[in-house]
C-alpha cells in the first residue's frame, strides 16, 4: 500500500466512516501519477507517481494540489483545514490543501475525490480560495525534492513519520 491508503485507513478509523469508498479509481490515479513536475524547481523526482510511492505528498498537500489545478482546467487550489488529520506530517492542527474541480473535492494526502458538501459534511472548512495566477507559483522553498534527503537517510522512519496522527 501507498502511504496515502495507509493514512486513509488511520483516518477513516478516526472519523468512524470508510473513506475507501472514495478511494481514486484507477483512471484518476494513472492520470495524477503521470503528471510531470517543475524541473526548474525539482531535481530529485520528475513525476508525481515518484513523489506518491515515497509518502512525500503527505506534508506537501498544497504542493501536490497545486500541480493538480495546472493540470485538471477549471479547478481551484483550496486551502483550510481537516482536522483529523492533525498531528500528521506539516499539519500538527489540521491545515490542509485541496483541489476542487466542479462540486468535488480531489485530496492528494488521502487519495480521494468525494463531493463538496460532503466534504464539509466530514469537517473540510473552507477557509481560502487561492486566486488562479497564485496557484501556479512554485517556491525553491516547498519542494519534493528537498525531501529526498530525508528519506534516503531512513526510509522506514521517514514513512513512518507520515502517519502518525496526535492522539485527541
Amino acid at each position: 500500500m501507498l502511504p496515502s491508503e495507509d493514512l486513509r485507513v488511520i483516518i477513516s478509523e478516526r472519523i468512524g466512516i470508510d473513506l475507501n469508498q472514495y478511494a481514486w479509481d484507477e483512471q484518476l490515479k494513472t492520470f495524477i501519477f503521470a503528471i510531470e513536475l517543475n524541473k526548474d524547481f525539482e531535481d530529485k523526482v520528475s513525476r508525481l507517481d515518484e513523489v506518491f510511492k515515497l509518502g512525500l505528498n503527505i506534508g506537501h498537500c498544497g504542493l501536490t494540489a497545486k500541480y493538480l489545478v495546472i493540470n485538471i482546467p477549471n479547478s481551484d487550489l483550496y486551502y483550510g483545514k481537516f482536522p483529523a488529520l492533525a498531528g500528521t506530517k506539516n499539519s500538527p492542527k489540521g491545515s490542509h490543501a485541496w483541489a476542487v474541480c466542479g462540486d468535488y473535492v480531489i485530496d492528494t494526502s488521502l487519495m480521494i475525490t468525494l463531493p463538496t458538501d460532503k466534504a464539509k459534511e466530514l469537517g473540510y472548512i473552507f477557509e481560502k480560495r487561492i486566486a488562479p495566477e497564485n496557484a501556479r507559483y512554485f517556491s525553491e522553498y516547498d519542494l519534493f525534492s528537498n525531501e529526498i534527503v530525508h528519506y534516503k537517510k531512513d526510509p522506514y522512519g521517514f514513512v513512518k513519520t507520515l502517519t502518525l496522527v496526535q492522539a485527541k
